[in-house]
């Protein structure tokens, strides 16, 4: 016997579908832009794990890259000066 869906299911599961299709085409853009040297794999397997319903994605949101490295800066030779100079703009003369 066939099941009917009604209509409730069937925009519970269009729904379902666009999220997992976009969670999956959103992984794979972050993952094709991504440098090999920040990925905790390498590119294949992550595209083949995206492919796993839900848990494929987000399990490449969330171990899938390394953070990127903070680069050190020096100061701008002029920062005391300009901060200085806003905040009189903003508040007047101390």
């Amino acid at each position: 016997m066939a099941h009917q869906f009604t209509t409730t299911e069937i925009l519970l599961i269009a729904a379902l579908a666009v999220v997992e299709f976009g969670l999956l085409i959103s992984a794979w853009i972050v993952l094709f832009r991504t440098p090999n040297a920040r990925l905790t794999l390498p590119k294949w397997i992550w595209a083949l794990i995206c492919v796993v319903q839900f848990v494929g994605p987000i399990a490449f949101f969330a171990v899938g890259r390394k953070p990127k490295p903070v680069i050190e800066t020096a100061p701008h030779p002029d920062a005391a000066s300009t901060t200085a100079r806003v905040v009189d703009d903003l508040y007047g003369d101390r």
